[in-house]
């Protein structure tokens, strides 16, 4: 596992697009991962980094309390991230939309059809770098745009 310091240095200069497993480790508070996506969390908070978080990721995370019946958590989760400050929260647009299965440098073939739009939600607001755990993540995109905590 990275520490603290690599990620934030790792961070550094990008724009990054923050997937549904790091908010899950936050959230719920999944360890050993949850003090590293806090810290992310902080460095975004803090304005030394922008980020993206699409919307279907959102919905992933609510997933959680709202499987549990915790429908006011489920909303608690969403309003904090679609007003968390210095993060976009990407819908799925038609530019979103134009991507998937156009980028050269995405293998899309080894993607869910949530993944590819995830990855097409940080492509179209100019994201450089994608900090997942996901395997299809670490697969499917190049080396030099994947941060996993592993």
């Amino acid at each position: 596992m990275i520490s603290q310091s690599i990620l934030n240095s790792a961070v550094a200069g990008h724009k990054i697009l923050i997937d549904s497993n790091i908010i899950i480790y936050l959230t719920d508070s999944i360890q050993p991962y949850a003090p590293l996506a806090e810290g992310l969390f902080e460095t975004v908070e803090a304005g030394d980094v922008e980020a993206v978080i699409s919307i279907l990721s959102i919905g992933e995370v609510m997933q959680g309390p709202s499987k549990r019946s915790d429908n006011s958590m489920a909303m608690e989760v969403k309003d904090y991230l679609v007003n968390f400050p210095n993060c976009h929260c990407q819908e799925i647009t038609m530019n979103v939309l134009e991507i998937v299965g156009n980028d050269k440098r995405i293998d899309w073939s080894g993607l869910r059809t949530v993944d590819s739009l995830i990855i097409a939600s940080g492509i179209v607001n100019g994201v450089d770098l994608f900090v997942s755990n996901d395997r299809h993540f670490i697969k499917s995109l190049p080396r030099k745009m994947i941060l996993s905590f592993d």
